[in-house]
């Protein structure tokens, strides 16, 4: 089985009682399915429940070259068919990280509209609330991938951001 995986603020998708049990607040879709040119960014893998396919994950999302700063990660996902039921399309594109090898994990929703974002974000609500198809990683953590990743020659030190640099050589000192 395939599988859509996304960045996410947890806390945005817990039912709030003022919206009612079943509603997906605003905050989580305009924040979480933020979208540019009506596409959304995911990560697609075939065991997403897997450790270390998450960790890849966290690492992909770490080592994103815009990335200033090591914080926690929230992940949750979905199944890819159905999103495929829904009439969702995907594209292939390049993951925005530094670690060439987990750049071709990376696809895109394409062509979406109001209904199809909704649909995206009940898929989302449903499978985090219902099935608990959500992980976080601690910074800590993240700080732990990204050096083993460095350890393992997957990333180099220098290709990182100066600050996220920092940020892993404060904890060595």
């Amino acid at each position: 089985m395939t599988y859509l995986v996304r960045k996410i603020s947890r806390a945005k998708w817990e039912p709030r009682e003022e919206l009612g049990i079943d509603a997906i607040s605003a905050d989580a879709v305009t924040s979480d399915l933020r979208t540019s040119g009506n596409c959304l960014s995911l990560w697609e893998y075939t065991k997403a429940a897997d450790e270390k396919e998450l960790r890849e994950i966290a690492l992909a999302l770490a080592t994103n070259p815009d990335n200033d700063r090591i914080d926690k990660i929230d992940l949750a996902w979905i199944e890819k068919d159905a999103a495929l039921k829904e009439k969702i399309a995907f594209e292939r594109s390049e993951g925005k990280t530094i670690v060439s090898h987990l750049r071709e994990k990376h696809v895109d929703a394409v062509r979406l509209d109001v209904t199809k974002i909704s649909m995206l974000a009940s898929l989302f609500a449903s499978s985090i609330r219902e099935y608990n198809r959500f992980h976080r990683f601690t910074r800590n953590q993240v700080k732990k991938i990204i050096s083993e990743a460095i350890e393992n020659k997957q990333v180099a030190i220098e290709k990182l951001p100066k600050k996220i640099q920092e940020q892993l050589t404060l904890n060595k000192a």
